[in-house]
């Protein structure tokens, strides 16, 4: 019997510790892609697990694929809790470009393609962009 809460007590601690550790890995993920800031948006940023996941869940498979399109980047910038990348088809006509904006505090994401004077936007918040004035700009809303 004593055996048996033992277990018990050990399985109880195990779980809670599963429970407690888990945010805390995520905030430390997200406090990290704070230094992407100053750096290009390149391949490695778009395979990081914090935003290649949610990006393929929001986007269509084309529009995952064409990323890799966009080959003329701007350094990521960090506007308040927000990091911000931007990048465009070289010599594309019309113009085609893509605005990323990730939240370090919840870890949404938003992404904005742009051709022309069209634009289509995504986001990991049900496609809603209640984002601070100063990041709208930067995604060019």
């Amino acid at each position: 019997m004593n055996n048996v809460k033992t277990a018990v007590t050990l399985l109880v601690v195990i779980l809670l510790m599963s429970f407690t550790a888990s945010p805390q890995v995520r905030r430390t993920g997200q406090g990290n892609m704070a230094n992407w800031a100053g750096k290009y948006p390149d391949d490695k940023f778009f395979d990081h697990p914090l935003i290649k996941s949610p990006l393929r869940r929001i986007l269509s498979k084309a529009d995952y694929a064409s990323i890799r399109d966009y080959n003329l980047m701007t350094p990521i910038r960090r506007v308040g809790d927000y990091l911000v990348a931007y990048s465009e088809i070289k010599y594309s006509d019309p113009q085609k470009t893509l605005s990323l904006a990730f939240d370090l505090g919840d870890g949404a994401v938003y992404i904005v393609f742009r051709e022309g004077e069209e634009h289509r936007e995504f986001s990991t918040e049900g496609n809603r962009f209640n984002l601070p004035k100063e990041v709208l700009e930067e995604l060019g809303l």
